[in-house]
């Protein structure tokens, strides 16, 4: 029997999108699949939409999306873990090349990941690349919706709960740091709806992305040692403002979640 995937699914007001969402992971052709649904403190009908479905719906205050897939990551049972946005699509197929990839590689591979195809706003496909550490110190080549072992995502603590942007980032630089590698995927696996960003995202943008990058260097300093030479006042800026050392380092789950919907299989 094939191993289970757990697939995990946080929302905060996208019911717009999320049958759409759900029945893409309900859809696939790998035969062992959960699927795992949390809502963030959502204010339209997305635990109504969720609820329709043979899945396990769970709630918590607004907390951010780290905080969401940390505690919905308690209750998978599977071999493997991956997190779908919940205005994103997967293909059909999606969850078993990415098992097939995963185990095809040496035993260090921690994870598995493809392409991702825009679609929405923008029709490219993001620019992914073979795992190297380097190149991850430069930029995040690595999709958020990899399939990662659920032993290792447990084993360094899952997502940085102080980090509301770029926590896909640091949680494949941790894993590497703890021995883990990729294993790429050169076709697209994710369907990422874009969209046009409103004017006070855009306005914000900037800053969380700065502020983002500081506590990236302040946790692996050595890792991005080439983004603290080119911008080391501005780095030093947004640490001590913000006091980035105070935000970093919130692992594991927050504790804070109810559970809804009682869990089901998705297939025998």
């Amino acid at each position: 029997m094939s191993p289970l995937i757990s697939v995990v699914i946080a929302n905060y007001n996208y019911g717009r999108y999320l049958a759409e969402t759900i029945e893409s992971v309900l859809a696939q052709t790998y035969p062992h699949v959960e699927v795992i649904f949390i809502d963030d403190g959502s204010t339209d009908d997305s635990l109504e939409i969720a609820q329709r479905y043979p899945i396990t719906v769970l709630a918590q205050q607004n907390q951010g999306v780290s905080t969401a897939r940390n505690n919905a990551a308690q209750y998978a049972r599977g071999e493997y873990i991956l997190f779908l946005d919940s205005d994103d699509l997967l293909y059909p197929d999606s969850l078993e090349v990415l098992q097939t990839r995963l185990e095809a590689e040496e035993p260090a591979a921690g994870f598995a990941y493809g392409q991702l195809q825009y679609f929405g706003e923008k029709n490219t496909i993001f620019s992914s690349q073979a795992f190297d550490s380097k190149a991850l110190s430069r930029e995040n080549y690595i999709q958020t919706s990899a399939l990662i072992r659920l032993a290792a995502f447990n084993a360094v603590g899952g997502f940085d709960r102080g980090f509301d942007l770029r926590e896909d980032w640091e949680l494949f630089i941790r894993l590497w740091h703890y021995g883990w590698k990729g294993a790429y995927l050169p076709r697209p696996v994710i369907q990422y709806r874009k969209h046009r960003p409103k004017a006070q995202v855009r306005a914000q943008g900037k800053f969380r992305k700065r502020l983002s990058e500081a506590k990236l260097i302040t946790l692996y300093p050595k890792f991005f040692w080439q983004k603290l030479v080119r911008h080391p006042l501005r780095y030093l800026i947004y640490r001590t403002r913000y006091k980035v050392v105070n935000l970093i380092g919130r692992h594991g789950p927050s504790g804070s979640v109810t559970k809804i919907h009682p869990k089901t299989e998705t297939s025998e």
